[in-house]
């Protein structure tokens, strides 16, 4: 009678111990399938980081090479040679490294295949314009660059990398998700190995062994993960939505100038200039609703005050539940970059004052000289009651109307005098000029003298206003457009409004002439804002720091850390 029971209950230890070694077994190879997934998408992720990084300093170099061709062409300074063959030869550098990275991928291969093509035949095409410029001088390049098969081979360079950037962010989106899923299986059969092993103490033990390594690789992981972030050249900083710092790298440090324990815990507007405090929290409030920022221009400040011009890409960063907690930012130093735009702009402008000088001085001159001779002429012809005294009339006439042109082109290549109060005659001379159109009236507000004294920032405030005149008229049909230039001892504030239309972001934000006006203002360092104007119209301003000294927030809480208990308790990646 109890032979059977006892035969069926070991008979059951046996199966439910088979079961369970089985079970454990599953469990062991699924946790490591799971975990090797998990490390290899890791390195997956940072592989396609690489690639996308790579895409994006390919263009760059070409950028490079075009800028320093263009101002070599310009001015015919060597030294721009220099950095044009420097960019030829770390473009070629970095296609090979693109290439190493993609050799497994047949696809995007061939895609690098036909952008080097395309980087080879603008290269080409800028060693020609050059070599025109050592033969034939300026005319000859740039007839050289005057076609727009240059802009063809860009636009087709900027399509490939946009699409090999679609497949690379595509394959990294779907790592991310097989990474999440392996994580959920891993975190299932764990669970049903624990409840299986608190029958037995020995498989408890061997279980509780194996998480204890598991933790290991994923601690591994993470260091491998942090020293990436660490090493990166970029600075990046991550920070809660309130905008307190909670991690800076070396990167931050190099770029920034602060120690992680002189900036963790304080506000991110540390390192905003005072005119772009606004913009942080524009940022962050995008982040809280699960937007990504990509690459944006923008000024920051150094610790020794120095303000640097950066490139920054904001990503929100979301716990396990998928909420928001923080945003990720990574800022590139662009300043060299930006200081050889302007350099090349300046070049070019001073070379259109020359132009504008001569066409006054020399062309007008002669004009006027020719102007008198043939009034002489006419006089004499008039005199003798010649036939020929009205043709003599009509080349008096041509000629004040040839040098009424001459000094409207000067005029226009040279609209703002080298004194420092120069910017409010050449804007009083705009408003002059566009009330004469009909059924238009503008006019300039400037109650006190506003003294500029960098010639290069008064001739961007002024093309700016140009355009933004232009803009009023041709997109917004206005009738009536005010131009007010005013400035406090912080800022000088330009500011021009309209009554016409409006602006409609959807089909103007893309325009040139707004992107014009927003590059100029990030040449002079200034903030670019538009808003619509009550009933209808819109307003542009420009708002520049009157002087770029070096610069302290200003707010209390800006300079001194929050105490600890103070913090966020949210944990961040970095």
């Amino acid at each position: 009678m109890n032979s059977q029971p006892r035969y069926s209950f070991r008979k059951a230890t046996a199966v439910g111990l088979t079961l369970i070694v089985l079970l454990l077994i599953v469990n062991m190879l699924v946790s490591q399938w799971n975990t090797r997934r998990v490390i290899e998408n890791g390195h997956k992720v940072a592989h396609t980081q690489r690639v996308l990084t790579t895409l994006e300093e390919v263009l760059a170099r070409v950028t490079e090479a075009e800028t320093s061709e263009r101002g070599f062409l310009i001015t015919g300074d060597a030294k721009y040679l220099t950095t044009y063959q420097n960019a030829i030869d770390r473009t070629g550098e970095t296609l090979e490294r693109l290439r190493s990275l993609t050799v497994d991928d047949p696809t995007q291969a061939g895609r690098i295949r036909a952008l080097q093509a395309r980087v080879q035949a603008r290269f080409d095409e800028l060693r020609e314009a050059i070599a025109a410029q050592h033969s034939g001088g300026f005319d000859a390049a740039r007839y050289s660059v005057s076609t727009n098969h240059g802009r063809e081979l860009m636009g087709e360079m900027l399509e490939l990398v946009g699409t090999m950037q679609a497949d690379e962010e595509a394959a990294l989106a779907k790592r991310s998700d097989e990474s999440q899923r392996s994580a959920r299986v891993t975190m299932i059969t764990d669970l049903l190995g624990s409840l299986l092993g608190i029958g037995m103490v020995g498989v408890a033990t061997l279980l509780f062994r194996r998480e204890l390594a598991q933790r290991q690789r994923a601690q591994d992981a993470g260091q491998r993960l942090a020293a990436i972030v660490e090493s990166s050249d970029d600075a990046i900083v991550s920070k809660t939505l309130d905008g307190l710092i909670m991690s800076w790298n070396a990167g931050a440090r190099r770029i920034y100038g602060y120690r992680a324990d002189e900036v963790i815990g304080r506000p991110i507007a540390l390192l905003c200039p005072r005119e772009r405090i606004d913009e942080i929290q524009f940022n962050l409030d995008r982040v809280r609703r699960g937007e990504h920022i990509e690459h944006f221009e923008t000024i920051r400040i150094r610790k020794d005050g120095q303000r640097i011009d950066v490139s920054l890409r904001i990503s929100p960063l979301k716990d396990s539940s998928g909420t928001v907690i923080g945003a990720s930012a990574i800022a590139r130093d662009i300043t060299e970059r930006k200081l050889l735009q302007r350099e090349v702009l300046e070049i070019a402008a001073r070379e259109q004052q020359r132009i504008g000088q001569d066409l006054h001085d020399g062309t007008g001159q002669e004009l006027t000289g020719l102007a008198m001779v043939a009034e002489r002429l006419t006089g004499d012809l008039e005199h003798q009651d010649s036939p020929q005294a009205a043709t003599a009339a009509r080349i008096v006439d041509g000629l004040e109307e040839a040098l009424n042109h001459v000094r409207s082109l000067s005029k226009g290549l040279v609209p703002v005098e080298l004194d420092a109060e120069g910017l409010m005659a050449a804007l009083a001379d705009l408003a002059e000029r566009t009330s004469q159109l009909p059924d238009v009236a503008c006019t300039l507000e400037c109650d006190e003298p506003v003294r500029i004294l960098d010639n290069q920032t008064a001739t961007h405030l002024y093309r700016l206003s140009q355009e933004a005149v232009t803009n009023a008229l041709k997109h917004g049909r206005a009738r009536r457009i005010t131009l007010k230039l005013t400035s406090d001892p912080e800022f000088i504030t330009l500011q021009i409004t309209d009554d016409g239309r409006g602006f409609d972001n959807e089909r103007d934000a893309a325009g040139t002439g707004l992107r014009i006006m927003a590059y100029r203002a990030e040449l002079i360092r200034g903030n670019l804002t538009i808003g619509r104007v009550r009933p209808h119209g819109t307003s542009i301003t420009c708002k520049l720091p009157r002087q770029l000294e070096p610069c302290t927030v200003g707010f209390e809480d800006l300079d001194r850390p929050l105490p600890a208990a103070q913090l966020p308790s949210a944990r961040l990646p970095f």
